[in-house]
């Protein structure tokens, strides 16, 4: 079976609102942007790189260095020229500048969604930088959910970006689902007097906000535990599940 180890990143300041569809407006919020290690008993796997705090604040966001993939990892031993699989929950900035480190890695991704990152329309050019892409021969393109190991696989959960994706990880306390949505606990759980109205919050920022509900229903459903993709209660855990 497989154990998941977060590791933080860095740190971002957004407004609520950004992350809770229509609700939470002028309220600030810490993010993070986490890189995520599947330990199992082959492949050693990485969900997602996190980024470099000085190009968030470029981009016009308060935010500050929490770590980097090869001090991260080499906390358990390892460094990224070690990772087997990379997979990108999607290909936005904070989820993948770190992606050319991971030299050996076959990087598993959205064929809708490397297409867009490739020819984003322009209200979504933004959230991608062409300059942190690796090559593109080391792209693995999928289409739609696949089990990319034994006991991991990928499950197209759009909504946020055209081919967002999330992890589904067998655990022995059964599945565990990686929200390949930019959420936090309450994107999944809302408060009490939210769920009588919804049992989801979709993420502010979308392309289809019909389909980010869905898919955060989806991931509802399937998973035992199921992981905000940028919660400290998650993202500072030692190990999942805990």
């Amino acid at each position: 079976m497989h154990v998941i180890r977060p590791f933080p990143i860095a740190k971002l300041v957004l407004e609520k609102s950004l992350l809770t569809y229509r609700m939470n407006f002028g309220q600030p919020q810490d993010v993070y942007p986490t890189m995520w290690f599947i330990e199992g008993p082959k492949e050693k796997i990485v969900v997602d790189t996190g980024t470099d705090a000085k190009t968030a604040a470029r981009l016009g966001f308060r935010a500050e260095q929490i770590s980097n993939p090869g001090e991260a990892l080499s906390r358990i031993g390892l460094q990224p020229d070690d990772i087997d699989v990379l997979i990108l929950t999607h290909m936005h900035f904070d989820h993948m500048e770190f992606a050319k480190q991971f030299s050996r890695a076959r990087i598993i991704v959205q064929r809708s969604e490397y297409e867009s990152a490739i020819n984003p329309h322009p209200l979504l050019a933004r959230g991608y930088m062409r300059e942190t892409f690796p090559d593109s021969s080391r792209f693995v393109l999928v289409e739609g959910d696949s089990e990319i190991v034994d006991g991991v696989r990928v499950l197209l959960t759009p909504g946020h970006t055209p081919g967002c994706q999330s992890v589904a990880v067998k655990t022995d306390r059964g599945t565990v689902v990686i929200c390949g949505l930019c959420t936090i606990h309450e994107n999944l759980f809302p408060k009490e007097e939210v769920s009588k109205l919804f049992p989801v919050i979709t993420p502010g920022i979308h392309t289809n906000v019909l389909e980010a509900y869905d898919s955060l229903m989806l991931i509802k459903r399937l998973a035992d535990i199921a992981l905000p993709l940028h919660d400290a209660t998650y993202s500072f855990k030692e190990v999942i599940p805990w």
